[in-house]
């Protein structure tokens, strides 16, 4: 059922909410002192196999933990790009990792029917009477849920623990070579929690910083600026090692990743190409945006995934008032030009459609008083409803405050020049006008394509190394993985994020899963779990203790719908409260401010939201 609260009672019983759940459960209590206690494992009493001991999660004797490593090898393909500058190179790096073909696209998938064999099947002798029990436990475990309050609880006490236990690090101790692929949601959590001080941490990935990716749609309009939202990886955790590079290839039987970087001297830089060894591989790589195969889309239509996609959006939407603003333009051409199609009504097609309204109604008016009557906002969605994760009455909230005409609107401002259309799929997209498969034509200056995310090239790769990777059709480009994130087939691999795919229990693709899984992880490798176990154990006086599996704490949604205004969907397990309007606006900045990861970042972003406020957004381009 769902509770909807109002007036004086609805601000006081959200503001407690808000306090619990973000003193509780903050990302930033997740700092370099990781713990043992906490974790709250299942003990189980057995003994250990004579001789094997386990060394951070590593077993001893296995590869990685005692052969020596060969560490970087490079391998100089100079010339190969010479003559090209840094941004050709890096921007052609990564169309090289991102872009799939158009069947790729349109089938989102990689797989084999489940009942389907591989080559190379291998017999194995009988399980022992050990491993029977540890597959009990594993089956028995991952079919596991604690109720909601027992989650909370058992995340609060995990958090505390985080915060006030001690160093578990053995200076003396060989350490386990750790390498995460990718910077965003679940590596940032990741290397937040992983005790460095045990660990051999490398982070390889093309983006040398963390972005709070919900507010690039307030970056693409000016609101916040993009500094204000990303934090360096080295300032994350200055103990973990970093290598801006972009990995294209992971071998899992070698246990080593091929990456590639663009190394400059002077004017003239090159592409290079390097090997790396590991012994546990943590991919998080994420998720590119799914463009169907539709022709058109990736030449024409602008994104909102990375940095570099919410500034080039920003100049885009500067540019169209600027040149409608040219004397001799025809009245056809100033209405095409300042014409902003929006594809996919998701959150992030909804949160930039309400910031590019505040931009319009507050800033643009000001300055471009006589193209107010010019200016026109479609959103495109090709289900029948928007914000699917939303109830019901929600979604209906969130068309209001799009569409309905503003008592303050500035004048010559159409009062429908903001439409949602349902049903409506794209076909075709052309330099100027975007074909709906209804046979529509709507012309535009700015398209952005916000709907859907597809697999990364590096994860479809792995799929077809590994078998088992294509024994579920659900996974659909994503690379499966247990309850405790380790990729079936795969020994050494574990991954989190939108790149994951957890069997039997999908998540959405989300920062909140991200994020969550990252801390997890990172707890279960501080705890010394040994995750090459059927279920990861580890072994302290005698008793035995296996780790819990992973279980997502849904905290709820929001969205912000423009003009003061947000939609605020918070779980209690079945249970649901629904915020809209002001009520809304205010539980959406409190837990936006508060989930920043650093205080650098809410000082930032508090900054450019009183600075937009007073002063408006700034329009200068460079």
């Amino acid at each position: 059922g769902a509770w909807r609260w109002e007036g004086m009672q609805g601000y006081l019983l959200t503001g407690v909410l808000l306090l619990i759940v973000l003193v509780g459960l903050s990302p930033r209590t997740q700092a370099f002192s990781p713990s043992l206690g906490g974790f709250g494992g299942v003990g189980v009493r057995s003994a250990h196999p004579a001789g094997e001991k386990t060394l951070r999660g590593c077993p001893v004797g296995r590869r990685g933990a005692v052969v020596p490593r060969q560490g970087l090898r490079l391998r100089m393909d100079a010339g190969k790009e010479g003559g090209q500058s840094r941004d050709e190179l890096v921007e052609k790096l990564e169309r090289r990792s991102q872009e799939l073909t158009p069947e790729e696209e349109k089938a989102g998938e990689v797989g084999l029917s489940q009942y389907g064999q591989g080559e190379g099947t291998e017999y194995v002798q009988a399980p022992s009477k050990r491993q029977l029990d540890l597959g009990t436990a594993y089956v028995k475990m991952s079919a596991q849920q604690m109720s909601y309050t027992s989650l909370v609880l058992d995340r609060f006490a995990d958090s505390l623990g985080d915060t006030f236990g001690g160093k578990t690090a053995d200076p003396a101790a060989k350490k386990c070579k750790v390498v995460v692929l990718g910077t965003g949601w679940g590596a940032h959590a990741l290397i937040k929690t992983i005790d460095a001080d045990a660990f051999d941490v490398t982070v390889i990935s093309p983006r040398n910083y963390f972005v709070f990716t919900p507010m690039l749609a307030g970056a693409a309009t000016g609101t916040v600026e993009l500094r204000s939202i990303t934090e360096s990886i080295r300032e994350a955790n200055p103990k973990v090692k970093y290598l801006e590079a972009t990995a294209t290839e992971i071998d899992p039987k070698a246990k080593s990743v091929v990456c590639e970087s663009v190394v400059c001297e002077g004017a003239q830089c090159t592409i290079n190409e390097f090997r790396t060894d590991y012994d546990k591989l943590v991919v998080t790589v994420g998720a590119s945006v799914n463009t169907f195969g539709i022709k058109g889309v990736r030449e024409h239509c602008y994104f909102l995934k990375q940095v570099n996609d919410a500034d080039l959006l920003r100049k885009a939407i500067g540019n169209c008032f600027e040149r409608a603003n040219y004397p001799g333009m025809s009245e056809e051409e100033r209405l095409r030009t300042l014409s902003f199609v929006v594809v996919g009504a998701g959150p992030t097609g909804i949160e930039f459609t309400g910031e590019l309204r505040d931009f319009i109604e507050k800033d643009a008016a000001r300055f471009y008083p006589e193209l107010m009557d010019k200016i026109s906002v479609k959103i495109l969605e090709a289900s029948d409803r928007v914000l699917m994760q939303f109830e019901s009455g929600m979604q209906a909230r969130a068309i209001q405050d799009l569409t309905k005409p503003r008592p303050n609107r500035p004048k010559g401002l159409q009062e429908d020049y903001v439409q949602v259309l349902l049903k409506s799929s794209v076909k075709e997209v052309s330099e100027r006008e975007m074909l709906l498969n209804d046979g529509t034509v709507i012309p535009y200056g700015v398209a952005v394509w916000a709907a859907g995310i597809g697999p990364m090239p590096l994860t479809l790769d792995l799929i077809n190394k590994v078998p088992e990777q294509k024994e579920d059709d659900q996974a659909r480009g994503r690379l499966i993985v247990d309850r405790w994130l380790r990729v079936a087939g795969a020994e050494g691999v574990l991954a989190l994020g939108d790149c994951s795919f957890l069997r039997d229990s999908p998540l959405p693709a989300t920062a909140q899963v991200a994020s969550q899984q990252g801390t997890f992880l990172g707890r279960m490798l501080n705890k010394g779990f040994d995750t090459a176990e059927i279920v990861p154990r580890k072994e302290s006086g005698g008793k035995e203790t296996l780790a819990k599996p992973f279980q997502f704490l849904n905290l709820g949604i929001l969205a912000y719908t423009g003009s003061g205004k947000a939609l605020a969907q918070v779980e209690f397990g079945e249970k649901k409260i629904e915020q809209a309007g002001t009520v809304g606006w205010l539980a959406w900045r409190s837990v936006y401010l508060a989930k920043q990861v650093s205080s650098r970042n809410q000082f930032m972003v508090l900054f450019d939201w009183l600075k937009t406020s007073i002063f408006g957004r700034d329009l200068t381009r460079f």
